[in-house]
């Protein structure tokens, strides 16, 4: 069917959607919570019964950061909509992230704080200034000359214009800069967030924008938010841009004609520097590249340090050394590994055992043999659920779970090793301090820290336990055992790695621009290290006699020693004086935040669930299948678009979604079919429901069984007809329960599934019977995590089980079962994997027919129609598929951009074998082999989506003549 450019290019906005707002759900907590809300000026706090003052402080918040947040950004947050954003909070989930979404429109906050800051401002706070500068950039979508198009296709629009007019990498780094600027800490004053571009910059690395941007399987690459940061401060602090962000939306609205808003943060930056966009970012890192150096040298001399670990092909990152039984373990990480425990001896290094990305840092009990991590763990279930749990392991590397469903974090290790100290975050808000037993997890003390401090670390000073605290005023070191009496106020700077042996205090700090080692004896405290990046991690060797310490490096994050002995000498340390960071201290707020004056909330209201329930928020002036929505790429929509409408809606808890479609197709001798569609998904149930709804012009079927013969045998046929003057009809309901069992680097879960289809198609074979179809499935599986470099996941296994049939029809077609599993094996080098999988399938009746629930023809023959049905008689039906995967030849070519950016290619090697036997037929082989040759890009048109182009090649084998031995096809696809 020919389709017009209009349509296509409203599939094209369709398929621009980010994965931010891209209808996108971060699951749901249960149907049978209850839900408050506090509405103020712009916004409507949405938050679980029992939690108003947590509900009262982030409503506080938003209304006293708006115009903060707007000053520069050209937009107050809102001020473009009616309509109050609904705000979502989520305390149960153990988890810090927050997130702006524009279809539906919403904001979605995670109260429960981060358990190792990247700064040192309240968590509230800094959540709500990055999130609301994310509300502000969102407002020109909706002010003229662009307004219209919301009224043409709702909120679908907005995530369409932020694909193509503002990157990602724009939108966080913005947001970075605002919340930098608008407090004494943010991101931009914290030493580990630049700190890979300060060791790169300083060995030379010193890549264009496109390249940071889109980066490598070659090389390390930070994500966009610190490049993004690095551009928006840049520019500001470089060419004094103060109003960069306000202007860039402005130039939007004066260029409206395509394509030239698309090169708008080319123009822009030009009118602000008079330099093309390269050379202007080149400036930015040659004079971040000065000023780190100038800072470089005013630090030293530094202390000598020996690389411990060996070096690596690719980025490779140790961290979190610790020592037990005179053996160093640490975690290992980068481009080509997932995150692994590690056992280091003699520069050789062993793999222990997997682990998990969201884990704090190890520490040892000597008494016990184990080693102790907090580990956050997702709920069974609920998606806005997690906890944060005590594991530990001995030297064999088993896991095993100390607490469950605790939300504990950061746990140190008492002199005895027999008591552990952990950080608590309760879901309605504040901390404490809990003691328990290292051997069974009994809780003997707790501690709540008092209101407005946030516990982070904690380490063990003989009895007493210490602790880093957040303020409002900044950072400190606390007494527990004195009630949380105040021992040093580390005003601005970071503070990790607590660490207590010998009567002192050791602790990390960025004090000086870089993350050194510090101590506190009594009322003193002194810097002990001195090294030109810093270093994170610090504790003392096996032998005692050196301080070991994870090393930023351009090629990763090697462990180091230093001898005691060449430490150099101590120095008193002020942090009465704060580092003045590059780039951060040029950063103007025209409109500070005022955390002084007192804002009048209404009194909290019940939220009516009902209510909310059917929230249209984007409509299509096409029609888009269901199908192609859930698996919304470019090649689904574009295919299965045509004329009609379609609908989407989902409520604000994100509990229920779902689309409304209408279309019109052609036919033969000019007559037109008609078809309607619904779809709903609701997860607030333990199992989750898909229903779909279908009505269609097109007549129903009569389907019917039928003979012929010939002077050697008799040939059984199923065939149909249409019903006059009957529309067809056709509803399914799918219900799943996806439980999930994922820790230590592994991927676990078992989802059970049933689904019943029905329809007004009938089947005659004696009596009428409806078209009806239930499906009976169980899957589980065990996969490990994909490292970022690599394609596959290095290893896994999962299988999947079930059964389908045809009820009140099982006489003339059979039940079917079948059985499909699949696993994962390395391959030859460490970005190449290998993926098997197995299928088979066969009737469960003596029915002269069986309706296959799945397909198995090889890959390359899946177009033939005619030979599906040909291999349909054999009752037992099986495919074996083989796939070797692996990226090459990275170019990292940024000519192109922003239009393309070519990261590298990538081949996949593929061989299908199929076997059809059983019956009284003589079995049947079928096989084929090919490859798909892709160039991986970066971006393409402007949409930052991961895209791969190339074609796909099959020779086959055992077809017959009248099929073609080859097939060539076209690969796209947009990760989206």
């Amino acid at each position: 069917m020919r389709r017009s450019p209009v349509i296509a290019l409203l599939a094209l906005l369709l398929s621009a959607l980010p994965a931010s707002a891209q209808f996108y759900s971060q699951g749901s907590e249960p149907a049978g919570v209850r839900w408050w809300q506090i509405t103020t000026p712009d916004y409507r706090v949405i938050y679980p019964e029992g939690l108003d003052s947590l509900g009262r402080i982030y409503a506080d918040m938003l209304e006293r950061v708006k115009r903060p947040v707007g000053a520069t950004a050209g937009y107050i947050p809102n001020q473009e909509y009616k309509r109050q954003l609904p705000v979502v909070l989520y305390p149960r989930t153990a988890q810090a992230n927050g997130m702006v979404a524009t279809a539906p429109r919403r904001m979605t906050l995670f109260t429960t704080p981060m358990f190792s800051p990247h700064d040192v401002t309240p968590w509230a706070e800094h959540l709500v200034t990055h999130e609301s500068r994310h509300v502000a950039q969102e407002q020109y979508v909706n002010a003229r000359p662009y307004r219209p198009f919301g009224y043409i296709m709702g909120e679908i629009f907005s995530g369409a214009a932020e694909s193509l007019y503002c990157s990602p990498s724009f939108l966080e780094g913005d947001a970075v800069a605002a919340e930098t600027e608008l407090s004494s800490s943010g991101r931009g004053r914290s030493a580990s967030f630049l700190e890979y571009y300060r060791a790169a910059f300083r060995q030379g690395d010193t890549r264009d924008f496109w390249r940071w941007r889109y980066g490598s399987i070659k090389y390390y690459t930070p994500d966009y938010y610190t490049i993004g940061y690095i551009r928006a401060a840049g520019l500001r602090s470089v060419y004094g841009a103060q109003d960069f962000t306000a202007r860039y939306y402005k130039n939007i609205f004066r260029n409206k004609w395509w394509p030239w808003p698309m090169f708008n943060l080319q123009k822009t930056v030009r009118q602000v520097s008079g330099k093309r966009f390269s050379e202007a970012f080149a400036d930015i890192t040659d004079t971040l590249t000065c000023r780190w150096q100038r800072d470089e040298a005013a630090r030293a001399p530094f202390m000598p340090s020996d690389r411990i670990t060996p070096p690596s092909r690719r980025y490779l990152a140790y961290t979190s050394p610790c020592v037990l039984d005179s053996t160093l373990y640490a975690i290992r990480s980068g481009l080509e590994i997932t995150p692994q425990l590690v056992r280091i001896s003699d520069g050789a290094v062993e793999r222990v055992s997997a682990f998990a990305y969201s884990t704090s840092r190890i520490v040892s009990s000597e008494a016990l043999g184990r080693l102790y991590w907090s580990e956050i763990v997702a709920d069974t279930r609920w998606e806005q659920r997690s906890y944060s749990e005590i594991w530990y392991c001995g030297p064999d590397g088993i896991h095993h779970r100390l607490s469950r469903r605790t939300r504990w974090y950061n746990p140190s290790v008492s002199p005895d090793g027999m008591r552990l100290a952990v950080t608590e975050y309760p879901e309605n808000g504040g901390s404490a301090l809990l003691t328990i037993d290292a051997r069974s997890g009994e809780v003997l003390s707790r501690h709540d820290a008092p209101q407005g401090l946030q516990i982070v670390e904690s380490a063990w000073v003989g009895d007493d336990v210490l602790v880093s605290v957040i303020g409002q005023d900044g950072t400190g070191i606390y007494s527990v055992s004195d009630g949380f009496a105040c021992l040093l106020d580390t005003g601005n700077a970071v503070l990790k790695g607590l660490d207590g042996r010998d009567g002192a205090l050791y602790f990390a700090a960025d004090l000086t621009g870089v993350d050194e080692l510090y101590s506190l004896r009594g009322g003193s405290v002194r810097r002990l290290t001195s090294s030109p990046q810093g270093g994170n991690c610090y504790i003392l060797s096996p032998n005692g006699r050196e301080v070991v310490f994870s090393a930023p490096e351009a090629d990763g994050k090697p462990l180091v020693s230093t001898p005691l002995r060449s430490l150099p000498a101590p120095v008193e340390a002020d942090f009465g004086k704060p580092h003045r960071y590059e780039l951060a201290g040029d950063l103007e707020a025209p409109v500070p935040i005022d955390r002084d004056s007192v804002i009048v909330l209404p009194q909290p209201q019940r939220y009516r669930r009902l209510e909310h329930l059917f929230k249209f928020h984007s409509w299509a002036p096409v029609y888009v299948s269901p199908d192609a929505i859930d698996n919304l790429s470019f090649e689904s929509v574009l295919t299965s678009v045509s004329l009609g409408a379609t609908a989407f809606f989902q409520n604000e808890l994100e509990t229920l979604s779902g689309t409304l479609a209408y279309g019109a197709f052609p036919g033969d001798g000019g007559k037109w079919s008609h078809r309607g569609e619904a779809k709903f998904t609701y997860s607030g149930l333990y199992p989750k429901l898909e229903a779909s709804l279908s009505l269609s012009s097109d007549p129903a079927q009569l389907y019917f069984m039928s003979s012929s013969y010939s002077s050697f045998s008799r040939k059984l046929s199923f065939s149909g007809q249409e019903v006059s003057g009957v529309p067809s009809f056709n509803a399914s309901l799918l219900a799943y329960v996806p439980l999930g069992f994922s820790s230590g680097g592994w991927y676990r879960g078992v989802i059970p599934q049933l689904q019943a289809s029905v329809s007004n198609s009938l089947v005659t074979h004696g009596d009428m019977a409806p078209m009806n179809r239930v499906v009976a499935s169980v899957r589980g599986y065990v996969i490990s995590a994909t490292p970022s470099a690599g394609i596959y996941p290095r290893l896994g296994i999962g299988a999947e089980a079930g059964w389908s049939g045809r009820i009140g029809a099982s006489d003339i077609m059979s039940p079917n079962v079948y059985l499909y599993s699949y696993g994962y094996l390395p391959g030859i080098l460490r970005t190449h994997g290998l993926r098997l999988s197995a299928t088979a399938q066969m009737p469960i009746g003596k029915a002269p027919f069986c309706e296959r629930l799945v397909s198995v023809l090889p890959r390359g023959m899946s177009s033939y129609s005619s030979l599906a049905s040909q291999v349909s008689a054999y009752p037992f039906q099986s495919r074996a598929t083989l796939d070797y995967a692996f990226p090459f030849l990275p170019l990292d070519f940024s000519a192109l951009c922003p239009v393309a950016y070519v990261r590298n290619l990538e081949c996949t090697l593929h061989a299908d074998g199929s076997w059809f036997g059983g019956g009284d037929k003589a079995g049947k082989a079928l096989a084929g082999a090919g490859a798909d040759l892709c160039v991986v890009l970066g971006n393409l048109a402007w949409m930052p989506f991961t895209t791969r182009v190339g074609v796909s090649a099959w020779w086959n084998w055992g077809a017959p003549e009248e099929f073609k031995p080859y097939h060539i096809g076209f690969v796209f696809s947009m990760d989206i």
